[in-house]
């Protein structure tokens, strides 16, 4: 079992915890910390000449100074993120500026009931989302008092709604228990690739289920998603084996490229997170149950929300709105989804026949449950942070 309240014995060959230089990639590049998890170069050399590479990539210089050039690139699409979440918004406002009458009759009539039960059951979905990453923690023998670990998730959803900066959320909850309980850096790392697994898989499943009940009414955009997921889950099935689909040999021909070896390493990292769990089917089953169990409290979250604003659509239509959010959402292009989620939200539910200033304020609803979530894990934050020695994490 991992010491979680001691030093480690091995020293951490990715030094992204103890610089300040930390920026949303540098999952993709964290390692095992153990000789025998580590990533190998994919030539056929001595173990000497196979390790140059590496250890050049691993050089603590070399590595701080393509973290600045990351951040320094994250820092020039920030500003150009918070623009595009601004314009999609005042798209929404420029587009009812004749109905603002219609839209706050709307909510004068919101049922206020409906919209605390809304919010109790997206807080619960948070919880239960930490239950899961305990879960994954557990596979690995990694125990960590389940209070810490739920106010680090807040933590990093205010990372991830709020602040457009390098740093994702996903990215603060490992380093946070790593700096702060002594996990074990890979390990921890690997917990969120299989979230984002997880998270894929759970799409597909819900997507699929409803899409060809609602084809008539998406036939093209269906089809566009549709297409999208299958290049996903190939990207995700080929980085997860890629010994399997012979990956291994096309970057051995480009192993003369310093860029080959830095993605062969990256791949090789997820590969690795992946296969960690090899053994652990429970855990693994257990953890993709309950991924399916937060996707659908998300989606009877909407549907309460539906009710609250007397919405006669069936509990079905919201199975299908989540997957497609949750894709859309995932681009990053914007902060948090912000804009993408509220116009994509309008345009699904006008399909759908409801009219104009009720698809509005739906949207409307839920961004402001996002946003008081997001306030209140900032709240807590600083309260953690004032009040509880914590290492600093960035």
């Amino acid at each position: 079992m991992p010491n979680l309240n001691g030093k480690e014995n091995k020293k951490n060959i990715y030094p992204f915890a103890d610089n300040q230089y930390l920026s949303k990639y540098a999952l993709s590049n964290i390692n095992n910390q153990t000789t025998s998890d580590t990533a190998q170069p994919y030539n056929n050399q001595s173990k000497t000449a196979q390790n140059k590479p590496l250890n050049k990539y691993l050089n603590k210089n070399v590595l701080v100074n393509k973290l600045k050039k990351t951040v320094k690139k994250e820092n020039i699409l920030n500003p150009i993120k918070v623009v595009i979440s601004i314009t999609l918004l005042l798209i929404i406002i420029l587009k009812n500026i004749n109905n603002i009458e219609k839209i706050k009759s709307v909510i004068y009539d919101t049922n206020h009931f409906y919209l605390i039960i809304a919010f109790t059951v997206f807080i619960l979905t948070l919880f239960i989302e930490t239950i899961r990453w305990d879960i994954l923690l557990r596979a690995h023998k990694i125990y960590i008092n389940f209070g810490y670990l739920f106010g680090a998730r807040l933590v990093g959803y205010f990372y991830n709604n709020v602040l457009p900066s390098n740093i994702g959320g996903d990215v603060y909850r490992v380093f946070d228990i790593s700096k702060n309980k002594k996990a074990p850096l890979y390990k921890s790392a690997s917990t969120i690739f299989m979230e984002n697994l997880f998270g894929l898989i759970t799409i597909i499943i819900f997507f699929s289920s409803t899409s060809f009940f609602l084809y008539k009414i998406f036939k093209n955009y269906i089809s566009l998603i549709t297409f999208f997921l299958i290049i996903a889950v190939m990207l995700f099935l080929m980085i997860s084996n890629p010994m399997l689909f012979k990956i291994d040999k096309l970057f051995k021909k480009l192993s003369k490229f310093k860029k080959a070896q830095e993605i062969w390493l990256k791949i090789q990292s997820f590969s690795n997170a992946v296969t960690s769990y090899k053994n652990k089917l429970r855990y693994v089953s257990l953890s993709f149950f309950i991924n399916i169990l937060c996707h659908f409290l998300y989606s009877v979250m909407f549907y309460i929300i539906s009710l609250s604003i007397n919405l006669n659509l069936s509990f079905f239509y919201f199975v299908f709105m989540v997957p497609v959010i949750f894709v859309l959402t995932g681009i990053p292009i914007s902060i948090g989804g912000l804009g993408v989620r509220e116009n994509a939200i309008v345009f699904m539910l006008l399909s759908f026949g409801v009219i104009n200033e009720k698809a509005v304020v739906f949207s409307i609803i839920v961004l402001l449950i996002h946003l008081l979530a997001a306030l209140i894990s900032g709240v807590f934050y600083f309260i953690r942070s004032l009040f509880f020695k914590t290492k600093t994490i960035f």
